[in-house]
C-alpha cells in the first residue's frame, strides 16, 4: 500500500506537495542462509487431491479394498443388479453412485451457504437458494430411495 505524503507530513508542508502524490511501499525479499525453496503444487491441486481422497472414502474405498472378492453388480444367474439386496454389503457401482449423491448434496449445502453471502444481490441469491435446495433435496431423496430398496420396503421389478 502507499500513503499520501500530505498525510505523512501533515501540516508541516501543505503547500509543497498536493494530495495526489503517493509514496510507494516496496517489500524487498529477505535472504535466509541455508534455506532451500522447492516447487510445490498449488492450493488448487491440493484441494483437488483432497476431494478425490474424500470421494474415495465416501465411496467406501477401504471396504472395497478389504472385501474379498468385491461384489461387482450381478447375481448368481448373471443378471445385472444395481443395488445389493442387503444393507451389510454393497456393489461397487452402488458405492460410486452413493458418493456422487453425497457430493451433490454437499454442493447443494455449499450453494445454500453462498446464497447468504449474496443477500444484497437478491435475484442471484434466490437462484443460488433454489439450486441449493434442489440439489440437497434431490440427493437426500435418492439416497433414501436407495436405502428403502435395499431394506425391502420398496420393491422394484
Amino acid at each position: 500500500m502507499s500513503e499520501k505524503l500530505q498525510d505523512k507530513f501533515g501540516k508541516k508542508m501543505p503547500w509543497v506537495m498536493g494530495n495526489q502524490i503517493r509514496i510507494p511501499r516496496i517489500k524487498y525479499p529477505t535472504y535466509r542462509e541455508g534455506s532451500l525453496s522447492l516447487p510445490s503444487p498449488g492450493r488448487s491441486m491440493m484441494l483437488l487431491g483432497t476431494f478425490i481422497f474424500l470421494f474415495w472414502l465416501l465411496m467406501g474405498g477401504i471396504y472395497i479394498l478389504i472385501k474379498e472378492p468385491s461384489a461387482m453388480g450381478g447375481n448368481a444367474s448373471g443378471a445385472i443388479m444395481w443395488l445389493y439386496p442387503s444393507t451389510s454389503d454393497a456393489f461397487v457401482i452402488e458405492s460410486i453412485v452413493a458418493a456422487v449423491l453425497i457430493f451433490m448434496g454437499g454442493a447443494g449445502f455449499f450453494l445454500l451457504y453462498n446464497a447468504t453471502k449474496h443477500s444484497f444481490n437478491y435475484n442471484y441469491a434466490i437462484k443460488l437458494l433454489i439450486l441449493g435446495l434442489v440439489l440437497a433435496g434431490t440427493s437426500f431423496g435418492i439416497l433414501q430411495y436407495m436405502m428403502a430398496v435395499k431394506t425391502g420396503k420398496i420393491t422394484v421389478s
